[in-house]
């Protein structure tokens, strides 16, 4: 991770984690996600909660 709380330029989010987010914002349910990327709604769980804690950290070093 960047120094000094400096996240410009860096992806913190994986593509898969991405595609999650943005399926997610688009008020799709776990169980669509699941079915639209061939992933079990499991998987899909843990891309939601591994998104959500970087957005907390994120969130901590502004």
């Amino acid at each position: 991770m960047a120094s000094g709380g400096d996240l410009r330029g860096k992806s913190l989010l994986t593509n898969r984690e991405r595609e999650v987010f943005e399926l997610l914002v688009q008020d799709k349910t776990t169980k669509e996600i699941a079915k639209q990327l061939f992933v079990s709604e499991k998987t899909v769980r843990n891309h939601i909660s591994n998104v959500i804690h970087i957005l907390v950290l994120v969130r901590d070093l502004i």
